[in-house]
């Protein structure tokens, strides 16, 4: 198969994951919410191998599993800790796209912690908008459209978001 054909189908691969990552800003049921990104995460891994990047393979893996924790109530600190470290070492190990493979790792770490410390709404939703934005780098990097669309989308959702929380304040 060629790497055109390969960008093809993990574009098509990419929209059906935009489709879990819209129906989990959409649902107002926290676990649904959970379950929505799991699922994003997982058929990502799967547009990411058709882009031949490893490094965010692996990335996504780790935080289906860090998002499984936190729908269950079972990421505490410690755990925190174990999962930056192996999305450091897992990615690093296995980067195979130099700088923009870095992307993922720095994402995924972000995330990770912002889920352990952020307390209140808005910096919930400033991390997500800072996850989002590295993300949306990340995918037009590897020339996956349907995620960047996606996470631009979600970019600018997220941006309105906190100027009304902010102006509610």
């Amino acid at each position: 198969m060629t790497v055109s054909h390969l960008i093809i189908i993990g574009n098509i691969i990419s929209f059906i994951a935009a489709l879990f990552m819209f129906a989990s800003g959409w649902t107002k049921d926290r676990d649904r919410t959970f379950l929505y990104q799991i699922l994003e995460n997982l058929v990502l891994c799967a547009a990411n191998l058709c882009f031949r990047s490893y490094a965010g393979i692996s990335t996504l893996l780790l935080s289906s599993v860090r998002n499984y924790l936190v729908m269950k109530e079972r990421y505490t600190k410690k755990l925190m800790y174990v999962f930056v470290f192996l999305i450091i070492v897992i990615g690093f190990t296995i980067n195979n796209r130099g700088l923009v493979g870095i992307l993922p790792i720095a994402a995924t770490v972000q995330l990770s912690v912002c889920n352990q410390y952020a307390k209140t709404l808005i910096q919930h939703k400033l991390s997500l908008f800072v996850n989002t934005a590295i993300w949306l780098v990340y995918d037009f990097c590897i020339l996956d459209i349907s995620s960047t669309v996606a996470q631009t989308v979600m970019c600018i959702l997220t941006a309105v978001t906190i100027v009304r929380l902010k102006k509610s304040r």
